[in-house]
């Protein structure tokens, strides 16, 4: 099975993603794919948003010791490669691993974006007033999804590192991008450095002699020549000015930047392997990395040519730039 990405929003009083989903749903953005324990409303013509919310609201109520009412979880493959009939059962099989196969909840199918994904909405309150622990909930959720879809971590972590250790980098920026388009996190922490994937750490490396590796791997001119050609060739005819692109948040509107892109960046991936990576703080863009998959080869940005090139006419605007939008 593909693997899958799991996200949870259980910080909420009162049920607002309810909500949000049965709007998407009047709009034809998203299908009540399954509801579950929620028997009560067997006899209705139609559910009602205001039915949904008092009913959850009434659970939630049942103890006043718990801290947020909603359960909010989505799960998500890329592109479609998950119709709804398996994103129905591993739904069910994921909320039973935990803990949730008794809790009323409901499952939300939306096709409105790139990547298939599904909301489903619970609380953490049994009809007991007892109430589920969530104690390393995240560790648990990213666990238990990985072992439906039958992914080994530490094996699926070893083959990603042997691919990846055939790439040659210099600096731990070009090493942080390199993982990060693999999905790992890598940062500094107490005189190591960490890779972290699935809520857990991997791997722990000695900064020191991390350094001193990434220090002998001479640059190689004749390659950075080749790289920079490419590049001003294709700056001709596409622009390389970033775009930011935007996470869609828990609510209505969009508000975290996830990433930057450019017509320069989408053709120089299409065409050569060449991938930029843009680093980028709440200021904007502050510098690149640019993997060539080809050669197994990273470059920072100043290894090819000024930074400003790469940024065409300077940060992009955020009121004129045309925004990409990604759903979870």
């Amino acid at each position: 099975m593909n693997a899958m990405i799991v996200r949870l929003f259980t910080t909420s009083k009162g049920f607002p993603a309810i909500r949000y989903n049965m709007e998407k749903v009047s709009r034809g953005e998203a299908e009540l794919l399954c509801r579950k324990n929620l028997e009560i409303f067997d006899g209705f013509k139609r559910l009602k948003t205001a039915d949904l919310e008092h009913y959850f609201g009434a659970v939630a109520s049942l103890n006043s010791r718990s801290r947020f009412d909603q359960f909010h979880a989505v799960l998500s493959v890329r592109g479609d490669s998950m119709d709804q009939v398996r994103f129905a059962a591993v739904s069910h099989a994921w909320m039973e691993k935990m803990g949730y196969a008794s809790q009323p909840y409901l499952v939300f199918f939306h096709s409105d974006t790139h990547n298939a994904h599904v909301h489903i909405l619970s609380t953490d309150v049994r009809l007991d007033g007892s109430k589920i622990s969530d104690g390393f909930d995240r560790v648990r959720a990213i666990g238990h999804l990985n072992r439906i879809c039958g992914i080994d971590e530490q094996e699926s972590f070893k083959k990603d590192l042997s691919r990846l250790l055939s790439y040659r980098c210099s600096s731990t920026s070009q090493l942080k991008a390199l993982l990060g388009n693999s999905g790992y996190h890598f940062f500094s922490y107490q005189g190591s450095f960490l890779i972290r994937r699935y809520g857990k750490t991997l791997m722990r490396i000695n900064a020191a002699g991390l350094q001193a590796r990434l220090s002998q791997s001479s640059q190689n001119v004749q390659a950075s020549a080749g790289v920079r050609n490419i590049i001003l060739a294709a700056m001709d005819t596409h622009s390389a000015m970033p775009e930011p692109i935007y996470q869609q948040a828990s609510g209505k509107q969009w508000r975290r930047i996830s990433g930057y892109r450019s017509e320069l960046a989408d053709f120089l991936m299409r065409s050569e392997g060449l991938e930029i990576c843009y680093h980028f703080s709440r200021a904007g863009v502050t510098g690149l990395s640019l993997i060539d998959h080809r050669d197994c080869r990273l470059f920072d940005a100043e290894e090819i040519m000024p930074l400003s090139l790469f940024l065409a006419s300077g940060q992009p605007s955020y009121q004129h730039s045309r925004p990409r939008f990604l759903g979870r």
